[in-house]
């Protein structure tokens, strides 16, 4: 008996090579699997798959507690797989035992490439990491960026923790990040972040999701501290208007502003005529804090927001008096006009707010104080009187003030300088180095926000089948508000066989837009059509789709319909995109811009520099080292002023030398700048 039962234990063993007998081999740890059936559930065989056997076939054995397991020797390392019962695969492991998970020891989850879901294994204690370089060579060294990340795997989690270097070499963040699957159904991931220059706290998160019934649902917390805030926070609607002189023809006003990027052409900041009131107007939803801006009045930019009024010589903004903390300089010898937006929920009546002075080397300086409009401009006060700090060899004061513009001037070892703007002692540039403007007698003006000392944002996500929906609330200080709403839906049958994907997006102010693209049918001879349309609140986009043997391309024309009440009086065209991919390395791309403005506006992107309006791009790609591939994107710029009006060239090319490392050079004969770095995973 004990010879059959000998026998028995080694056929099994050379039958699972990685079964375990005792212990495992150097560089190597026993891992077990496990399938627990279903209550009533019939299994007659369970095998394990995945990529440590070549998706081939370990057999499992029926253990007498009635489940099925194999323990392996496994390398450090993730491993996908699989367990294949009664012989057929589970299509998703996160959801095919009873909506369950087949393995609840599995530390994560990803796609199969056949629309389910391969289970994965995190073996053993190891690092791994990355680091991502550029840096700029010529015309003269500059580090371009630099990220490093660092990732510890133990227990079936990931500790991950990198630093970021910003242009010039800079330490601009750190941060700490955890992912893993507890009871193998909650997918978490949360993490920490750190400016290391001041240093302090900047932004938290985490996230669950988890499989219910068929469903993916996702929720997720954040929280920011001052002053890193997202720019999306807690919009507050801003109207601003422009009332016409009597006589005046006005056929366009727009607010272009510090809000997005002093765009004069912006379609989401142009005003509307009202005939009833005679008034140009437009409501904008802005974070609150202070808000520099100018009127773009016929297409012409006012000098002075307080002085020139096309015609009546006054204030260009009607809302806002000659009163001078309304109005800073614009660095170009005028005035812009300042708003400072108040929070729905103010936090108290004052803001912390810190002044430097920073001496310049060999400047003696035995005293140095604040003065302004908050202290009744008293040179000597005690409570603005800045200590010095031998350590960053700066002077500096916080002092509480209200919300609002403020004017200042410092007093430097009892001397006022004339101009806060070019008055340094020595250098004879700018005396307080975070001054907001300077009031049109020199005098620096700070404006100030509401405080916000923090800022919280919540998400819930559900994903089923081909429908999705994601919610978004906030959190201002004041209570839970509703954010926005996206919802989305692909692969939904139409007639005669057509199916299209949509998208539509609200935000508490409304509806913002609607995504929709279809394949609509097959013309003949293997060419097919389809499209893509995106109606925004101020813009259209419509994308032409095509097909054919290998090559496909498309046509995106951006514009929007003038409409005048509920007449439509005709379609602007603002630019289109040429697009055409041949095969898989090949590709054309052309994009013309009627309206830059308004273009990169719809594309969120800078694309051009000063008098460019259009671009070519050619794309290529050939094999190179370890299965990889080279890819190569040549791309011109045209705007006048060059040779065949080209304004500049980039060649950007990726080129793998391994499996982990792959160079990244960045070239422009025509400005003579070249960029080099790579990319390494480890």
């Amino acid at each position: 008996m004990r010879k059959l039962f000998l026998l028995v234990a080694l056929g099994w063993l050379i039958s699972v090579p990685a079964a375990l007998a005792s212990e495992c081999p150097d560089g190597k740890v026993p891992v077990t699997f496990k399938y627990v059936p279903l209550p009533g559930e019939e299994v007659t065989s369970v095998s394990l798959r995945g990529t440590f056997n070549d998706w081939g076939e370990w057999p499992m054995e029926l253990q007498p507690d009635g489940f099925w397991a194999i323990t392996v020797c496994l390398a450090p390392g993730v491993y996908e797989y699989k367990f294949f019962i009664n012989g057929q695969w589970p299509k998703d492991m996160s959801t095919a035992r009873g909506g369950g998970p087949v393995d609840p020891d599995a530390d994560g989850y990803v796609d199969d490439g056949f629309g389910g879901k391969n289970a994965v294994r995190k073996v053993g204690s190891y690092f791994s990491g990355s680091w991502d370089f550029k840096m700029r060579i010529l015309p003269s060294p500059l580090i371009d960026h630099n990220h490093l990340k660092l990732t510890y795997t133990v227990a079936g989690y990931d500790v991950t923790g990198f630093a970021k270097f910003v242009q010039g070499g800079s330490f601009d963040e750190v941060g700490f990040e955890t992912t893993g699957l507890p009871l193998g159904m909650v997918d978490f991931k949360s993490g920490m972040y750190f400016d290391p220059t001041v240093p302090a706290y900047k932004h938290t998160f985490a996230e669950g999701k988890i499989d219910l019934f068929g469903a993916e649902i996702t929720g997720k917390v954040e929280h920011w501290a001052d002053p890193y805030l997202p720019d999306d926070r807690c919009p507050v609607p801003v109207t601003f208007r422009y009332v016409p002189a009597p006589g005046e023809t006005v056929t366009s006003v727009n607010v272009a502003g510090d809000f997005d990027d002093w765009n004069p052409s912006d379609p989401d900041t142009a005003m509307t005529y009202d005939p009833a009131t005679g008034e140009w107007s437009v409501t904008l939803y802005l974070t609150p804090g202070p808000h520099q801006y100018k009127y773009v009045i016929n297409g012409n930019w006012p000098g002075s927001m307080r002085d020139d009024h096309p015609v009546t010589g006054g204030p260009v903004d009607p809302d806002l008096s000659y009163w001078y903390l309304n109005y800073v300089d614009d660095g170009f010898g005028g005035l812009n006009a300042v708003r400072v937006i108040r929070a729905r929920c103010p936090r108290s009546d004052t803001v912390p707010v810190t002044f430097r002075y920073v001496p310049a080397p060999g400047e003696t300086v035995t005293s140095v104080n604040v003065a302004g409009d908050f202290d009744d401009w008293n040179p000597s006060d005690p409570e603005t009187a800045m200590t010095y700090d031998p350590a960053t060899g700066e002077w500096s004061v916080t002092i509480y003030l209200t919300p609002g513009p403020h004017q200042y001037k410092y007093v430097i070892n009892g001397g006022w300088p004339a101009n806060m703007a070019t008055d340094h002692p020595v250098s004879g540039g700018p005396v307080d180095p975070d001054a907001d403007g300077y009031a049109y007698n020199s005098n620096a003006v700070r404006l100030v926000g509401d405080p916000m000392p923090s800022y919280m944002r919540y998400t819930l996500t559900a994903k089923w089948e081909n429908f999705e929906g994601t919610l978004r609330f906030e959190d201002c200080c004041c209570g839970i508000m509703f954010k926005d709403l996206t919802l989305k839906a692909w692969d939904i049958s139409l007639c005669c066989g057509i199916a299209f994907d949509t998208e539509l997006y609200f935000t508490k102010h409304g509806f913002r837009h609607i995504l929709f693209s279809a394949d609509l049918f097959e013309l003949c001879c293997g060419v097919s059509f389809g499209v893509d349309v995106r109606f925004g609140v101020d813009y259209k986009r419509v994308t032409p789709e095509f097909s054919w043997g290998g090559i496909t391309g498309c046509v995106d024309v951006y514009g929007d319909l003038s409409v005048d009440g509920t007449s439509i009086g005709g379609v602007e065209i603002y630019g289109f995109k040429l697009r055409c991919d041949l095969g898989d390395c090949n590709w054309l791309e052309v994009l013309t811009a009627f309206d830059v403005a308004k273009v990169e506006g719809i594309l969120e992107a800078d694309i051009f520099f000063e008098e460019e309006f259009q671009y070519i791009k050619f794309g290529t790609c050939g094999p190179a080292c370890c299965g990889g591939k080279w890819d190569l994107t040549i791309t011109a710029f045209f705007g006048g002023g060059g040779l065949f009006d080209i304004t500049r060239i980039w060649l950007d090319m990726n080129l793998p030398l391994t499996d982990d490392i792959k160079l990244v050079v960045n070239f422009s004969p025509t400005l003579g700048e070249l960029y080099f770095g790579w990319t390494w995973a480890f």
